[in-house]
């Protein structure tokens, strides 16, 4: 009973310990620019996921016929909870794969980001169909270890809509 005790209190240290980060998106094909703010927020241990909110404000161009809503919106991913650190990442490297009720996740290779080798470059497929994310994680961010996010959404009018952020 102590050991769980113990178990359950360092888990909730480190979730506690884990905060928001705050991205700055690049200007794409229908926008200026905008702000994203990614966090893990729900931890389940019995369900053994956590839920990353990742809340957005896309600054559009004019005349682009884009109801707010769609722009200053959030979306949750559910993930595993091994994708809390670096170990979730090589598992994957490894598997290449893992299928969710949530989602799809692939390990996509490695790469280079600015000073940093071997990140890992990861695609999280929703099992909804709206959104395909790509994220680059690297242990030597901040947080949930994302230097980098590109969602395509795939929503009832707007189609293929990319957007790209970058950690501030």
């Amino acid at each position: 009973m102590k050991a769980l005790f113990l178990t359950l209190l360092m888990t909730f240290n480190l979730h506690a310990a884990i905060e928001s980060l705050h991205y700055k998106i690049l200007p794409g094909k229908y926008h200026l620019g905008g702000t994203l703010q990614a966090e893990a927020t729900k931890f389940n241990t019995l369900a053994k996921t956590m839920d990353v909110e990742v809340n957005y404000d896309v600054i559009k161009k004019e005349l682009i016929p884009a109801p707010a809503h769609i722009l200053k919106n959030k979306m949750v991913f559910v993930l595993p909870l091994e994708f809390q650190d670096e170990r979730g990442y090589l598992d994957l490297e490894q598997s290449k794969s893992l299928d969710s009720q949530y989602a799809t996740i692939q390990h996509m290779g490695r790469v280079k980001i600015g000073k940093f080798n071997d990140a890992h470059r990861v695609q999280i497929v929703g099992k909804n169909g709206k959104y395909i994310c790509n994220i680059i994680y690297h242990p030597s961010f901040p947080e949930l270890g994302w230097s980098e996010i590109k969602i395509l959404l795939n929503l009832s009018f707007l189609t293929n809509y990319e957007m790209q952020a970058v950690l501030k």
